[in-house]
């Protein structure tokens, strides 16, 4: 009987450290899920990152591939350019009108479609309010990061936007 006793509490012993290891997998399973899930709740970011400060000439830029976003007359007429995809946007650089500037249209806060305002010079978040300058410098939060630019150029009636 003594025997029958002590092998029912080393079997209860082995389920209890069974037991114990598979809820520290468990947990541990759980805990290496956590960094995922966070980061999926972050805030917006661009998926490419940019150097604090961007090429300010063609010939300074990395080389790439250039897509053509419209026409100049198109730009006169219209005050902005949008690529088809809605992902990048070209306005005149307002402190010389002879270049243009380029900018990913998304918004760095929260992810919404930045608008141009040509009267005020500036792009304006329409969900939050943030405010952008033509170069995609923050002028106004909550955003604190600069809208991502990219390399734009004219040539001949074209406007060229490196990706």
């Amino acid at each position: 009987m003594f025997a029958l006793n002590l092998a029912n509490a080393q079997r209860t012993h082995m389920n209890l450290n069974r037991r114990k290891l598979l809820s520290w997998f468990g947990l541990g399973w759980l805990a290496s899920l956590l960094p995922s899930s966070l980061i999926g709740c972050s805030e917006a970011t661009p998926n490419v990152s940019t150097p604090a400060s961007a090429p300010e000439s063609v010939a300074a830029a990395p080389s790439g591939n250039f897509k053509e976003i419209g026409t100049v007359a198109q730009l006169d007429k219209d005050k902005v350019l949008v690529s088809s995809d809605k992902k990048i946007v070209v306005v005149r650089n307002p402190n010389d009108a002879t270049k243009v500037l380029a900018v990913n249209a998304t918004c760095t806060h929260k992810g919404c479609t930045v608008a141009w305002k040509s009267a005020n010079k500036e792009f304006v978040c329409p969900c939050h309010d943030a405010k952008f300058a033509a170069d995609g410098a923050v002028r106004q939060g909550p955003a604190h990061k600069p809208l991502q630019r990219y390399t734009a150029k004219i040539v001949d009636t074209k406007v060229l936007v490196s990706t």
